[in-house]
């Protein structure tokens, strides 16, 4: 599990519709190189990864990450 630090004190916003198969895309690219992750990008990945789980049934996130 990542350990998860504080939201840093100065934030940038950015505003992107992405649609199901870049989230898709997204999430398996993160889960696969998880270590490869730049420090900093913690939030970012659980984010992403919590709306794909809210975003499928459990069978599907199974299947998903397997």
């Amino acid at each position: 599990m990542i350990p998860m630090p504080q939201p840093p004190k100065k934030q940038f916003s950015l505003s992107y519709n992405f649609n199901s198969t870049e989230v898709a895309a997204l999430a398996r690219f993160l889960r696969d190189n998880e270590e490869k992750l730049p420090p900093g990008l913690e939030l970012f990945c659980k984010a992403l990864e919590d709306s794909v789980y809210k975003s499928l049934s459990l069978d599907e996130v199974k299947k998903f990450y397997s």
